[in-house]
């Protein structure tokens, strides 16, 4: 006890050296949650979010966002999420989306108003909270959350227009709810009650024009991006990456002075201009982006749940947690299906998508903004905003999160598949080859950690990779659904015996998948075609592409005998 003491007393004149302290703790803290995720496949906000309860000022408090002050705090947590939406922009593919545009627009739209009313309704009649604080914390749930839907969805296989339909979305409808809830928050502060039809035309109007004006400053900011990169080419890429992040703070900050909240707005835009124009040094730019993202996720949720007060959970109790369960089961599944009704999408892919809406870090971070607000302008409802929001984001991530590997494959919605076994040289061509002019899926298991990591920025191009051993038939059974949608097996290994016992692992489970093998040794090539499988060997294929080449060759040279008189 003397010890701590005298600590306290040491550190009490080094007040530097406790911003540095908690930093640091927050970062091993975000480590630790991170690699728990990796083990479990649960998200990594479900490990955050207790843990910074656990560390934070009702628990041990080693964790303190006080130490930061509160502009302080609300400063990062504002630079964070600048960061994670540009990510989210940024990894939006537009000849995806251009095929599944309507969806998204619905889900943006009529989605996110159904929610508001409809979560509105609920939270009022179910816990009787005031109307307008009703109002309040439907807006704050309309949102979903990439830092959320992204993780999940690289570690389950769906088809590529249900992934870009919940990317799209997560990204999007951020700056379409934060925009909605500064709205209704200054209908709220106005006075106004729900009674009143014509005051409520402002919130709509208000939407409207600062997502106009946050779009603009987006656009503006990525214009000025590329001008940049052109006057000043070659840039380096640490330089570029530089650029990239200065300009994501930029587009955030711009958006924010001409309309408040509008800066997610900016930068979404920004994000997605920018991920779908020329740009150099683009892969390591999203590399590079995708790691600031992995850390403002940690810093944002531990600092939020440190502070979070946890008596405000209990105080909610069944009551909050069932209108969750209401949003989750019954106000989402009604917005998506009405959303995506003019949209080609079966309804299992519709069930999924309806699924599969966890709320994130913007809900969390805009819910600590607006109870700090209203305790400002002396207006009761505070606490119940911020526990209710956080209540959302634990039961969601918790529910959906987990349960969504389970949901894909109940509703069978993985796509038929191409399965690639070995990420080494003739693998990635392989990848490189197909992911433009396959309309299927395409899986690759590989088991050398250094090749997945060198192979990860292919999952931003809808490949599913696989760290494991390509021998575990329990590999097939849980993560490919014992390989029912797999039509074509490739096996590309140097291990000629790695190669023959998957394909017998596949042929077992599913006997008319077509298979093809690369094979070392030729002499091992009858024990493979007895059992149905094409091989191909480097050296004969390389002889007789030469021999191919060659008589190409001879046959269109001029024949040297025709100038012989």
């Amino acid at each position: 006890m003397n010890d701590l003491t005298q600590l306290s007393n040491y550190l009490a004149h080094y007040p530097a050296l406790v911003l540095v302290l908690t930093t640091a703790l927050i970062f091993l803290v975000g480590l630790f949650a991170q690699i728990l995720s990796d083990k479990t496949s649960l998200p990594a906000i479900i490990f955050l979010l207790i843990f910074g309860s656990a560390l934070g000022k009702q628990g041990l408090n080693l964790i303190n966002p006080d130490v930061y002050s509160p502009v302080g705090t609300r400063a990062i947590i504002a630079i964070a999420v600048a960061i994670v939406v540009f990510e989210g922009g940024l990894m939006i593919d537009f000849r995806h989306l251009r095929h599944n545009l309507i969806s998204v627009i619905g889900l943006i739209t009529a989605n996110v108003l159904i929610t508001i009313v409809g979560m509105a309704w609920v939270t009022h009649h179910l816990i009787g909270i005031e109307w307008r604080i009703s109002l309040l914390y439907a807006g704050l749930v309309s949102v979903t959350g990439p830092t959320v839907i992204a993780p999940i969805l690289r570690r389950i296989h769906v088809s590529q227009k249900v992934k870009t339909i919940l990317e799209t979305e997560a990204v999007l409808v951020d700056a379409v709810g934060v925009i909605a809830a500064i709205s209704i928050f200054n209908y709220v502060i106005s006075g106004a009650s729900p009674g009143q039809g014509d005051s409520l035309i402002p919130i709509f109007r208000n939407v409207l024009l600062s997502l106009v004006l946050g779009a603009l400053c987006g656009a503006a900011c990525a214009w000025l991006a590329k001008k940049i990169v052109q006057i000043f080419s070659p840039l380096r890429g640490e330089v570029t990456r530089l650029l990239v992040l200065t300009i994501t703070v930029s587009a955030y900050m711009l958006g924010e002075l001409v309309s408040h909240e509008s800066g997610i707005a900016a930068v979404a835009v920004a994000g997605m201009i920018i991920g779908n124009t020329e740009f150099p040094h683009k892969s390591s730019i999203k590399e590079f982006k995708g790691d600031l993202t992995l850390l403002s996720i940690t810093v944002v949720f531990l600092l939020l749940s440190a502070s979070l007060d946890l008596n405000l959970l209990w105080r909610i109790g069944l009551k909050g947690a069932i209108c969750v369960l209401i949003l989750m089961l019954v106000i989402r599944p009604m917005g998506v299906f009405l959303s995506t009704a003019f949209e080609r999408i079966n309804w299992r892919e519709r069930v999924f998508i309806a699924w599969l809406g966890p709320r994130g870090i913007v809900a969390a971070s805009a819910a600590t903004f607006f109870a700090l607000e209203l305790d400002a302008y002396g207006i009761p409802g505070s606490g119940i905003i911020r526990g209710m929001v956080f209540m959302t984001v634990l039961i969601t991530v918790i529910i959906e999160g987990s349960g969504a590997r389970y949901m894909a494959s109940l509703l069978d919605i993985a796509p038929s598949s191409v399965l690639i076994v070995g990420g080494g040289l003739i693998g990635k061509k392989l990848i490189d080859q197909l992911k433009d002019s396959q309309k299927d899926g395409i899986i690759l298991i590989e088991n050398d950690p250094k090749r997945i990591e060198s192979l990860r920025h292919l999952e931003n191009e809808g490949v599913y990779l696989i760290s494991a051993d390509a021998r575990d038939e329990k590999i097939y059974r849980e993560k490919l659904n014992n390989v029912q949608n797999i039509t074509t097996l490739i096996t590309t290994s140097e291990d000629d015996w790695l190669n023959l016992r998957v394909c017998q692992i596949v042929k077992k489970m599913k006997p008319e998948v077509h298979m093809l093998s690369v094979i070392n040794d030729v002499k091992g090539r009858e024990v493979f075609e007895n059992l149905g499988i094409k091989t191909i060997n480097l050296r004969e294929a390389a002889a007789t592409l030469i021999y191919v080449l060659m008589d190409a060759h001879l046959t269109s040279a001029p024949s040297p005998l025709k100038h012989v008189q």
